[in-house]
């Protein structure tokens, strides 16, 4: 349906920056991984497509931006944190575009931890041999896993509300965009790529590869312009809704 009402182009204002701000983009799947497929079109390479886009807007905003992948390449789920974690980056943002049984799904989703959809996830965090690399700035190394579990959920409460506070708004911005939206947008999951406690995190679900219309809109690139200025709007908001708590905490 034609989008009515919409301010023009002209009358918005200028794109806020976000000098400062470093953002990890991992588009999902690549290599032998293709992701969902419909016909053609792979999940792999429409996400990858957006990326890149996303990466140009934010970059244009002052934001540096780090990609897990670049190309059609296979990146394993541990290294997409590592990625972001070695960057410095503030925000990972993981991109999909899923497929599942017809008339299940539709809509843009944003996804945030919730370990209690798996509880599993967060005994297998402990478990790992290497656990420093999962806590900025920690070496867990020789502690048990029970303090390591503590330590972690301790990194998490102020990750938490943070990737929260961006999902909503990016959620906000899509709606203000015309973004069509799975009726309950915002959702908990226990997704790898969300696990890292020391890293504002969210997985977006940029639609349904399995629904016609969430693939005509992957496939427009005037869709996807709005989707990316969606983005880049609350990534930049996020952003200054940080600096401006920062600052309430240095008072």
């Amino acid at each position: 349906a034609a989008l009515r009402n919409l301010p023009d182009p002209a009358d918005l204002p200028p794109p806020a920056t976000a000098t400062g701000l470093a953002v990890t983009l991992d588009p999902g799947h690549g290599g032998f991984d293709p992701g969902a497929q419909a016909g053609p079109d792979t999940e792999a390479a429409l996400v990858l497509t957006f990326a890149q886009e996303l990466r140009t807007a934010l970059e244009a905003r002052g934001v540096t931006v780090t990609m897990t992948r670049d190309s059609d390449v296979y990146v394993k789920l541990e290294d997409r944190m590592t990625a972001a974690r070695q960057s410095g980056s503030h925000l990972l943002l993981s991109l999909h575009a899923d497929a599942l049984p017809q008339g299940q799904a539709a809509g843009a989703t944003v996804y945030v931890w919730n370990s209690s959809s798996d509880t599993r996830a967060g005994q297998q965090l402990t478990m790992r041999h290497q656990r420093d690399d999962l806590l900025a700035g920690m070496d867990l190394r020789g502690q048990d896993d029970a303090l390591a579990t503590v330590l972690m959920d301790f990194a998490r409460t102020d990750t938490q509300p943070r990737s929260e506070a961006f999902a909503r708004l990016l959620t906000s911005r899509m709606a203000l965009r015309g973004i069509g939206l799975h009726g309950r947008p915002v959702q908990g999951a226990a997704f790898s790529v969300l696990k890292s406690p020391d890293i504002a995190s969210v997985l977006l679900e940029l639609g349904f590869i399995s629904d016609q219309t969430d693939l005509a809109n992957l496939t427009d690139p005037e869709w996807r312009a709005r989707m990316v200025e969606a983005v880049a709007e609350a990534t930049t908001g996020w952003w200054r809704d940080e600096q401006a708590r920062a600052g309430l905490l240095r008072h």
